[in-house]
């Protein structure tokens, strides 16, 4: 299910934006996975509904998610709750990190010379033969500045690893690799407000 999201000018004087990791899967103990597909576990609706309740009363805009079925599942379960229907767009940019032939398996069986590669070189290298964090953040940032441009209320369910670089871009600084990521579930309402033409979050944002 997907939807182009209404064109909004920019000039408006607040937003609010959700930002929400999917709910926790099964099976992830331990585990590398990032474009892989693990099942949402036994009561992840009860997360869904949380967020639910923090959009009440507030302009809703559009949902946007990842292509990932634990965040595509819960973001059709986000929308059904909601008094209003919302447009529903999947976007590419907002899937977790590839992390190439290390998907699926155990951080414990993954070569430790090739860990410390990654450490060495935490931005540019390719875990796994993957994706780089550099080009994660690339991604997102571009999904990011659409949203802000158009200062458009909006919802975003996506993973650990995009929401790093959400986060970071939401405060205006630079991302930082030690930065963490909300735990699976959880959600963060940001409200932006313009200060001159440039909007700003505000904090702290509402956890």
């Amino acid at each position: 299910m997907s939807a182009e999201p209404d064109e909004r000018p920019a000039t408006a004087p607040a937003f609010s934006v959700l930002l929400a990791r999917h709910p926790p899967v099964e099976g992830a103990s331990g585990l590398c996975y990032g474009r892989s597909d693990l099942a949402l576990a036994v009561g992840w609706h009860d997360h869904v509904a949380l967020w639910a309740a923090l959009l009440e009363g507030r302009e809703q805009g559009t949902l946007y998610a990842s292509p990932s079925t634990r965040c595509s599942t819960a973001a059709q379960t986000l929308a059904a709750l909601l008094p209003a229907p919302l447009p529903l767009v999947i976007d590419e940019r907002l899937r977790e990190m590839d992390f190439g032939s290390w998907e699926g398996r155990r951080w414990a069986d993954i070569d430790r010379g090739e860990v410390d590669d990654w450490a060495a070189d935490p931005l540019g290298y390719r875990p796994g033969g993957g994706e780089t964090v550099n080009s994660l953040i690339e991604r997102v940032t571009a999904f990011w500045q659409e949203r802000i441009e158009a200062a458009e209320p909006c919802c975003m369910i996506t993973h650990g690893g995009p929401l790093r670089v959400l986060l970071a871009l939401a405060e205006d600084r630079t991302f930082r690799m030690e930065d963490k990521a909300p735990a699976q579930g959880h959600a963060i309402l940001l409200h932006f407000f313009n200060n001159h033409g440039r909007f700003v979050a505000q904090i702290p944002a509402i956890r």
